[in-house]
């Protein structure tokens, strides 16, 4: 609440009033950070889950193609919408799924094998339906098998009741989180950016969250 009254500066000023909604940032940041076990730089703020997912696919792929390696995402069909409509947008591979909505691996690895480019992976971890859980361990290790220069990212939104987050990042590049998913506000999201994953902002301008999701900081969202 202070947030929202006496405590209103921009973070993104440089005085007083500014840094002491930094501060605030800052101390939210570690607290995710801690929870993830992560590093705080890996942390990005983003308006909602859906927002982390789009950011997750399209960051990857337009930072490839700037880099002269465009390429091709992939996921399975069971995704939430803010994961599969991204990928088919850019013409990615939907993968089926079994009869519990979790990703078929053989259907995964033949996929990763007749597709050479491949630059990003998307299977969620929890899904937003049927409450499935996926074991991402075996994912990674046919994406490191089989594609090597793509990277993993989780949509990890469901995931919080019930699985420690701790035990997912190890094995993802990317990770998408919505704060109201587990007791914060709606309208604040969060992506993990493993450090040296491709990553080009789809919201430019104002340089925030080191470039990588320019914007004026919901303040009282994060804290």
């Amino acid at each position: 609440l202070p947030f929202l009254t006496e405590r209103f500066a921009n973070p993104s000023g440089s005085h007083r009033f500014a840094r002491d909604a930094r501060r605030a940032i800052d101390e939210a940041r570690d607290v995710v950070a801690d929870v993830l076990g992560v590093p705080a730089g890996w942390i990005v703020f983003t308006g909602c889950g859906t927002e982390s997912d789009n950011a997750a696919i399209t960051g990857v792929l337009a930072a490839c193609a700037e880099a002269g390696r465009p390429g091709t995402a992939v996921c399975p069909a069971a995704e939430h919408h803010a994961v599969l409509h991204p990928v088919e947008h850019h013409g990615g591979r939907v993968v089926a799924v079994d009869a519990s909505g979790r990703v078929d691996l053989d259907a995964l690895a033949d996929t990763l094998r007749s597709t050479p480019d491949v630059r990003v992976v998307s299977v969620m971890a929890v899904n937003n339906e049927v409450g499935s859980i996926t074991d991402l361990i075996p994912v990674q290790g046919l994406v490191r098998e089989l594609a090597p220069d793509a990277v993993l990212h989780t949509d990890a939104v469901q995931t919080p009741s019930w699985i420690p987050l701790q035990a997912l990042t190890p094995f993802v590049d990317l990770l998408s989180l919505s704060a109201h998913k587990f007791g914060g506000p709606k309208g604040v999201g969060v992506l993990v950016v493993r450090e040296g994953t491709p990553f080009a902002p789809i919201i430019r301008g104002g340089g925030q969250e080191r470039e990588r999701r320019s914007g004026t900081h919901n303040v009282a969202g994060i804290v």
